[in-house]
């Protein structure tokens, strides 16, 4: 009613614009191909909000992408190489690093596959975590634990995800 609107104040909404935020976000962690980069990931998690399924837990908005662009961020500190092509690397890898923990089974296989798609031609690399896999075998013998390279693969999944989260909740049965 016209008698309360004039109690409040009134505010106007609008959609951020997902694409300017993560040219900014990239240009200010030190990427040279940012535009290109920032439409590929936009693209990216909109095609992933449409395809992959609807589960609860998943985030394809505007705080998962800036995550992913943060983790890149910090991987562009660490690489050595400063080329466009390593770029597009790093922020896949950064992808496939906070992305793929929190899919389910088919899930991970279409979001490699939309992954392929956007980004033709380049490689999907991982950190190495030599000395982590190293601790895991040794822990897994001390413990006489059976070391499976799936279950190695969420265990480093797990580590990754813990470096980037406040906070984490694992689903699935006692003991997977």
């Amino acid at each position: 009613p016209d008698n309360l609107k004039q109690l409040f104040r009134s505010i106007a909404m609008v959609k951020p614009d997902k694409e300017l935020i993560a040219q900014v976000t990239l240009f200010s962690q030190g990427f040279t191909q940012a535009e290109s980069l920032a439409r590929k990931v936009v693209m990216f998690f909109d095609l992933c909000a449409d395809d992959l399924s609807k589960q609860p837990h998943y985030d394809f908005g505007l705080r998962a992408l800036k995550s992913v662009l943060a983790n890149a961020g910090y991987l562009k500190r660490g690489s050595a190489s400063d080329d466009s092509e390593n770029e597009q690397n790093l922020v896949i890898q950064s992808i496939l690093e906070t992305m793929t923990p929190k899919l389910v089974g088919d899930d991970a296989v279409l979001l490699k596959s939309i992954l392929m798609d956007l980004f033709p031609n380049c490689q999907f690399t991982q950190s190495p975590l030599e000395e982590l896999k190293a601790q895991i075998r040794e822990v897994c013998g001390e413990k006489k634990y059976v070391l499976d390279g799936k279950w190695e693969e969420k265990i480093i999944q797990l580590f990754q995800i813990q470096n980037l989260q406040h906070g984490l909740i694992l689903v699935g049965p006692s003991g997977c």
